[in-house]
């Protein structure tokens, strides 16, 4: 690819002017703009064919999961409350919102579909910092209705916009209370929608300058309607940015300082120039992406895996447990919820979703509802679940070891721990798995056949002339 040589003379030159200028010289645009330039070139010159095949399978796999979610996502209440939102305004129809069955203008398409990839709890992440897929194919399917995209520009839109935005977003900022999720949302958002556009390099340079003053998300929204607005939001305005763009509105793409003023004042200095390091190369960030297996907050995912190992292996029954203690660091501790006061709260607690476990042996949408928040034995269960939080661990997501402790009733002990969870950079899903998990999330909206069809053209997106046919049987499920 001509990007490599020509990204790798540029990086020679910087470092020649670099070493020859006076130590008083303001050079920082300088490098910030060599950033940016290189990003903006990477993503305008790269084709499917320069993509991967091993990141062609993963892209095709994520976008599976979160049509999946929308689907599911569409029948959640925050789904239904955004849809007859966007319904009332009234507007043109121009595209399809997965699962809802009516058509509206691509912004708010695209909102609903943020809102919904995120209210089913399935989206994926990468970690420590929580870029996630939720900002990218909730864009990308409805530019592909409006703009007549193929499937291979399907994948390479969507590949770039998490390779850019995992890339930028490697620098986690839960430390200061931001969510990563939407901050760096909005620039995998931007670069999707600009790949999509077929914006020049200027033009791509000028939607991240604009999509960087629209991050926004805060970690105190965990479980509230609110921390899915904001990634929606991300989607949204991810969208606009490019199309700002697309018509020569001006922004500064000042990548380096922006993270640099985010970072003043912290104990650790970062390294910006690890964000373009391989970039063009076999080293794709998109493969640092965590999936997401079950319908809560993925900092509760590593106990619960451990749980379903512990229960399995040893053949506990709820009566069996005394306790169960957990162990997390000081982010992951947002998830300690004794009593949890609705539906998203219980998404988010470690109380509830333990109860769960030990009472049903599984984890699923139908865990987090009113009637499952008013039941006597899952009520009973929570006092069972402790959290303890190591303050000295890393103030980021998935901090340390995760250790769970269950206690039983005839004084054996059984401890676990884990790093990562099943499905993370470690211990990647097969395609039967992710095919599971497809039929596991549309079970409820797609019938038997809708799903098996649509799994089958997810799975062969890159020979895809026209999606459609297959955007009419998501968008208007069962019709």
């Amino acid at each position: 690819m001509e990007y490599c040589a020509i990204g790798a003379l540029r990086t020679i030159y910087i470092f020649i002017i670099l070493n020859h200028i006076p130590k008083d010289f303001d050079y920082t645009e300088e490098i910030i703009m060599a950033i940016a330039d290189q990003i903006a070139e990477f993503v305008t010159e790269t084709t499917f064919d320069d993509i991967p095949e091993e990141t062609v399978s993963f892209v095709k796999h994520l976008s599976s999961k979160i049509i999946a979610a929308m689907l599911t996502g569409s029948t959640t209440q925050a789904g239904t409350k955004t849809a007859d939102y966007a319904r009332s305004k009234q507007g043109p129809a121009e595209v399809g919102v997965i699962g809802a069955g009516f058509r509206c203008e691509l912004e708010d398409a695209v909102f609903v579909n943020g809102i919904t990839s995120h209210a089913a709890e399935l989206e994926d992440d990468q970690f420590p910092s929580a870029t996630s897929d939720i900002t990218v194919f909730p864009v990308i399917f409805p530019m592909a209705e409006k703009f007549g995209l193929t499937g291979k520009e399907v994948i390479t839109a969507s590949a770039l916009g998490l390779e850019i935005m995992n890339r930028v977003g490697m620098f986690p900022l839960s430390f200061k209370g931001y969510t990563d999720l939407p901050f760096y949302g909005v620039i995998g958002a931007a670069v999707t929608a600009g790949k999509a556009l077929k914006l020049n390099a200027e033009q791509l340079k000028r939607a991240i300058g604009i999509a960087i003053g629209r991050a926004s998300g805060f970690i105190v929204n965990f479980g509230s309607d609110a921390h899915y607005i904001e990634s929606a939001g991300a989607c949204k305005d991810g969208l606009m940015a490019a199309l700002f763009a697309q018509k020569d509105m001006t922004g500064n793409p000042n990548i380096e300082k922006w993270l640099l003023d985010l970072y003043a004042g912290h104990e650790h200095e970062i390294d910006t120039q690890k964000i373009v390091q391989g970039l063009g190369s076999s080293d794709w960030r998109v493969h640092e992406i965590w999936v997401k297996k079950y319908p809560c907050c993925f900092l509760t995912h590593r106990h619960i895996d451990m749980m379903f190992d512990i229960l399995a292996e040893h053949k506990i029954s709820y009566e069996d447990i005394e306790r169960v203690e957990i162990d997390v660091g000081p982010v992951d501790y947002t998830c300690n919820r004794p009593q949890p006061k609705d539906s998203e709260d219980a998404r988010f607690s470690f109380q509830h979703i333990m109860a769960a476990l030990m009472l049903d042996g599984d984890i699923d949408s139908h865990h987090f509802t009113p009637e499952k928040l008013s039941d006597n034995r899952f009520r009973d269960a929570w006092p069972k679940v402790s959290v303890t939080n190591h303050p000295d661990w890393p103030a980021e997501f998935m901090s340390g070891v995760a250790t769970i402790t269950v206690s039983l009733s005839n004084g054996e002990q059984v401890v676990n721990e884990k790093e990562q969870a099943l499905g993370a950079p470690q211990f990647p899903l097969t395609q039967d798995q992710f095919k599971d998990l497809y039929r596991k999330y549309t079970k409820s909206v797609l019938t038997p056949e809708d799903m098996e069809e649509t799994w089958q053209i997810i799975s062969h997106l890159e020979k895809i002339e026209s999606l459609t046919d297959f955007l009419q049987k998501i968008v208007f499920p069962g019709k």
